[in-house]
């Protein structure tokens, strides 16, 4: 193999690394946001959305984790409002 080939195939494969971290991330950025507001986000900042993508396809919570954070933040609006209810009677 000379030089090029290799330089081409480790290219291949940076590029193929990065592609599958942003699906990743772009699944999550907008299973996590309003889709519209991430459309809007992509459109006119890309270059910081992109990295933002990135960043979520690398380090970002899972489908579980967003779930159960999602959960304990309605159980804990619930226990608020009881406690408000029962204030009020």
């Amino acid at each position: 193999m000379d030089g090029d080939t290799i330089v081409g195939l480790t290219s291949l494969l940076i590029l193929a690394l990065v592609i599958g971290v942003a699906w990743k991330g772009i699944f999550k950025i907008f299973y996590k946001y309003n889709t519209l507001l991430v459309i809007a986000y992509i459109f006119f900042l890309f270059p910081i959305a992109f990295c933002h993508i990135l960043l979520l396809g690398l380090f970002g919570d899972s489908k579980e984790e967003i779930l159960k954070k999602k959960a304990k933040e309605q159980a804990q609006f619930d226990k608020l409002v009881e406690e408000e209810k029962e204030t009020l009677e």
